[in-house]
């Protein structure tokens, strides 16, 4: 079982002051009792003497720079990583050298009255100060790099990993529907979200069809996503109401989830034999359908998103599709697309860029045409955000067998 570490308190901090200080000045023992003693075993205790007392001291103005003078001045500190490293550093570096003068007027007053006799010798132990304070400033600056190049690299294995996980549950090969063809890609960008689309048979020629956007970023929103779609493939072949399975997928993710996270969701039902197309849209972009004709419909009917509210209802609406319509499902990542000039890609593209292309057009020839189109806006600046377009095209009735 893996060792659970306590968290570290200005108390059990206070109480390692007991011990380290001991142990940090034999190395200043050794230095001092070498540079400016006999070599005897005498000079050697005297000097770690001093230097226990002056490790002391400088532990408790540290401790006090630590949990008494940061916390207060924190909140003021620049933004900057750079500039904030610097400002600490600063505070520690006087808090050290106030500390060892201090230690310095008790070793004179008590037990070492010769101690920085003169004002050469308050000179030199005023440099030696300086060194030192400096040179563990710099020790623990680079500690801290380190740190953080550990905390990034693992950061970066967890990108990695949830990226593994979004790519594994999305569709590359999409079943074959007499009536309809479809085609659904996922850009990812360079962080993780939840971006998520699926294909599930639903029994009787029916397909159900999902897209859906998870808040947040990271492993959580994959791990949630990944929830998602287990959620839509378990009830895919008991539960025929769309707007049921959200309702039971929102019940899952208000319950199992963080307060922090929800999700946008569109489900969608098609029957192959009818071509109608049963759907709940739950806060999600509008998927619209563009008439051969060039009439245009927002699937607009459905409820709130997906995790706010335990007892949600969703409301459940239907169409039918005729030949040559298309269906257009895609995220936010599409709409919200933004250039140098911070302007969005906007709505208003995705139906000019539809609108231009032929009803002939392959759903897989017009997913990538709207990618293709929305990179150009966006002209060479990467994406903030994942984008996923789904297309569904109903082909023409096939003709009918020839009389033999």
């Amino acid at each position: 079982m893996p060792r659970v570490k306590r968290p570290d308190t200005p108390l059990r901090h206070l109480v390692r002051l007991l011990w380290q200080p001991a142990l940090w000045a034999i190395p200043f023992a050794l230095f001092f009792g070498t540079i400016y003693g006999t070599g005897s075993w005498t000079t050697y205790r005297d000097a770690y003497l001093l230097s226990v007392i002056m490790a002391y001291v400088i532990s408790v103005f540290l401790w006090i720079a630590e949990h008494l003078v940061m916390p207060r001045i924190e909140p003021s500190l620049p933004r900057h990583g750079g500039h904030a490293r610097i400002a600490t550093g600063l505070v520690y570096i006087t808090a050290s050298m106030s500390g060892a003068f201090v230690a310095a007027w008790i070793l004179r007053a008590t037990i070492a009255p010769q101690f920085m006799g003169g004002a050469r010798a308050l000179f030199i132990f005023g440099m030696y100060t300086l060194i030192f304070a400096v040179l563990f400033s710099a020790l623990s600056y680079a500690m801290g790099l380190y740190q953080q190049s550990l905390e990034r690299a693992r950061s970066d294995q967890e990108l990695t990993l949830a990226r593994g996980i979004q790519r594994s549950f999305l569709l590359t090969e999409f079943p074959a529907m007499p009536r309809l063809e479809m085609h659904a890609v996922n850009v990812s960008s360079k962080e993780v979200s939840g971006d998520f689309y699926d294909v599930v048979p639903a029994g009787d020629d029916s397909f159900l069809f999902a897209v859906a956007d998870v808040s947040g970023k990271g492993f959580p929103a994959a791990l949630l996503t990944s929830m998602l779609q287990a959620s839509l493939r378990t009830q895919a072949m008991t539960v025929p109401s769309v707007s049921k399975v959200l309702g039971n997928i929102n019940q899952l993710v208000y319950r199992s989830a963080s307060v922090s996270q929800f999700a946008t969701f569109f489900l969608a039902r098609m029957d192959g034999r009818d071509l109608r197309l049963h759907y709940s849209n739950a806060g999600h972009n509008f998927p619209i359908v563009y008439r051969r004709d060039r009439e245009r419909i927002m699937l607009e009917r459905g409820g709130t998103v997906i995790g706010i509210l335990e007892h949600a209802a969703f409301e459940e609406d239907a169409i039918a599709l005729l030949p040559g319509d298309r269906v257009l499902l895609y995220t936010d990542g599409i709409n919200e697309a933004m250039n140098a000039a911070s302007d969005m890609y906007g709505e208003e593209r995705i139906h000019a860029l539809m609108e231009s292309l032929s009803p002939t057009h392959s759903a897989q020839a017009t997913v990538e045409a709207l990618l293709a189109d929305v990179r150009k806006f966006l002209d060479g600046i990467e994406p903030g955000d994942d984008m996923t377009v789904m297309v569904l095209r109903v082909l023409d009735a096939p003709a009918p067998p020839t009389s033999a």
